[in-house]
């Protein structure tokens, strides 16, 4: 999708238009809503720009946002006095498809009546589960179970040999030789180093209900075959990357683009800051899989988009390093090293993540021995909110 910048003071937008110029102004007007999570507060308003302007299916959360903010006539009658010159009726407003501002009207005006709206939480209630149940734990990826002595095609090893089979002994993003084959005769090109299963949608989706709905609504569509039992370490959401490469793809440094069957390389930071195997390529550089002696399934082109998206409003939210600092600070609480009020508000945080996941532990995805299933909760989290504008 196209930066808002594009969309601004277009004549006639769309919802998801509309919901992004206001946002984008909102933003640059340094006007926040703030929600609590961990030891800090954290602005949704940049967090809900990124999530519709970079977002993978845009236009179903932006109808998603926008049923929320007219769910009643009180709703609808404030929006219809906002988005108008002189006012007009509330029906005006229910869709904004060829919707026309007067000339009188720009839209930072639309943006400053925007702030002084009574039900701006409902950005706030509606950002914070992608933050604290997508974004959050996409960042933290989590571990990859170890393999028992039960033989199954959905463990880790025979998974990685299904990717040999495909790709061949070298990692298509930055051409790594796996070293646990026969060494060659001559050297490699690009060096030998043991390959990794790096799954393109983190193994804990299959462990956390809360991130494959979050992961759905982002999508579009339903997620949970894919992100559960088999589909979860099938090889069309896997890579086969050195450990380097592998911590990168992890970090967000860079992601996949598939278009028309064909695959590309996206840098997420600077080329310059990336690690030597992944600078070895372009920005665009377009990436061969299905190289190896045997045909099995490529990477998903969907599963790699959406890890790509995911990345794009991490980073163009600013969310992924306040993310890596709550990861930090979970990780001293673990260690011990966080005392008084301020790890109390960690731990809260990170239990209250832990036992959302715990009711969604999925059997198919881990040894039986080793869950107990519990069912799924729908509760609703509480949202503690307020706005103002930073000067």
């Amino acid at each position: 999708m196209a930066s808002s910048a594009e969309h601004i003071d277009i004549e006639e937008k769309t919802t998801v238009n509309t919901l992004i110029t206001i946002l984008g102004r909102l933003r640059e007007r340094r006007f926040v809503l703030m929600f609590d999570y961990s030891n800090d507060s954290h602005d949704a308003i940049p967090i809900a720009h990124a999530l519709l302007d970079e977002g993978y299916d845009s236009n179903g959360m932006s109808n998603d946002l926008w049923t929320r903010l007219t769910n009643t006539y009180a709703k609808r009658r404030q929006l219809s006095e906002i988005l108008t010159p002189v006012g007009g009726t509330w029906s005006r407003v229910t869709s904004l498809r060829g919707l026309t501002p007067r000339a009188s009207l720009t839209w930072d005006d639309v943006a400053k009546r925007f702030e002084h709206l009574t039900f701006l939480d409902e950005v706030t209630r509606w950002t914070r589960p992608f933050f604290a149940d997508m974004l959050i734990n996409m960042r933290a990826r989590g571990r990859t179970p170890t393999p028992t002595n039960r033989s199954t095609a959905s463990r880790p090893k025979n998974l990685k040999n299904a990717l040999i089979a495909r790709d061949g002994r070298f990692s298509v993003v930055g051409g790594m030789m796996d070293n646990t084959g026969p060494v060659p005769a001559v050297p490699p090109a690009n060096g030998m180093a043991r390959l990794h299963v790096a799954h393109i949608i983190p193994f804990n989706a299959s462990r956390r209900i809360p991130l494959r709905q979050m992961l759905s609504k982002f999508a579009g569509q339903d997620m949970e075959d894919l992100l559960t039992g088999h589909g979860i370490n099938d090889p069309s959401n896997a890579l086969l990357l050195d450990a380097t490469t592998h911590e990168a793809f992890d970090a967000f440094e860079f992601g996949l683009e598939c278009q028309d069957d064909r695959y590309f390389l996206r840098m997420l930071v600077p080329t310059w800051s990336q690690s030597p195997t992944v600078s070895r390529h372009l920005e665009g550089d377009e990436l061969f899989f299905g190289q190896g002696p045997e045909q099995v399934t490529l990477p998903s082109a969907l599963l790699c988009n959406i890890q790509l998206a995911v990345g794009r409003v991490l980073r163009a939210s600013g969310a992924a390093e306040t993310i890596d600092k709550i990861l930090e600070d979970e990780e001293s609480l673990k260690c011990g090293n966080l005392e008084g009020d301020y790890g109390l508000r960690v731990g809260a945080s990170y239990l209250e993540r832990e036992l959302r996941a715990l009711q969604g532990l999925d059997e198919l995805a881990i040894d039986p021995q080793d869950s107990i299933m519990d069912p799924d909760s729908e509760e609703v989290l509480p949202v503690t909110s307020r706005h103002r504008i930073c000067t």
